[in-house]
């Protein structure tokens, strides 16, 4: 009885923390899973966030005393006290994350407040990159007057990346953010001409 001669198969990773894996047979590569990894860093809390919470926090404080040592006007404390219960409840909180989620060559940049709200600050695709580099690097020199996303850490010991991307009708903007290897990584297997390192 004959037998049938099957193609080999196996599975090999590219890398421990990310989900691509190549499908290769005696015959070569034959198939390529999709590049993915998930990217979770604390950053400082945004400057203007900073600014609008500490201006809430002072007339919390200043608003009762003027009423109180100045005014003297029992009505007006009322709504003083409600007007500070109010900005209590809507101040700006300070816990504040990145989570930069990467598949296949795109890239969402969410802010996550509170731990519990999350915003999408920015979607890039590398298509429409024209570079990305470490940002003191000479490479982003002409890129300098473009207006700048801060969607990084914030933290001064941290190795931040300008990625300058062409968005909507053409406009293009500066993304500053904080790779981990991983991501980095994954860029250059997708776009390594336009990483610079």
């Amino acid at each position: 009885m004959g037998t049938k001669k099957c193609s080999q198969y196996r599975v090999v990773p590219l890398g421990i923390a990310s989900a691509m894996f190549v499908v290769e047979s005696q015959k070569g590569i034959k198939s390529m899973e999709p590049l993915y990894s998930e990217t979770y860093l604390d950053a400082k809390m945004p400057q203007d966030r900073r600014r609008k919470r500490t201006i809430m926090i002072i007339l919390c404080i200043v608003l009762p005393i003027v009423d109180l040592f100045i005014l003297r006007s029992a009505l007006l404390l009322f709504g003083v006290v409600i007007a500070d219960a109010l900005m209590l409840v809507l101040l700006p909180k300070k816990q504040t994350a990145f989570e930069y989620i990467f598949v296949d060559g795109q890239i969402d940049f969410d802010m996550i407040v509170g731990g519990e709200q999350r915003k999408t600050m920015q979607k890039i695709d590398l298509e429409k990159v024209d570079v990305v580099a470490p940002e003191h690097s000479h490479a982003l020199d002409s890129y300098q007057n473009l207006p700048l996303s801060d969607c990084s850490s914030g933290y001064e010991n941290d190795q931040h990346y300008i990625a300058v991307f062409r968005g909507e009708e053409g406009k293009s903007i500066r993304i500053r953010f904080t790779p981990d290897e991983t991501l980095l990584e994954n860029m250059k297997a997708k776009a390594r001409s336009k990483i610079q390192s």
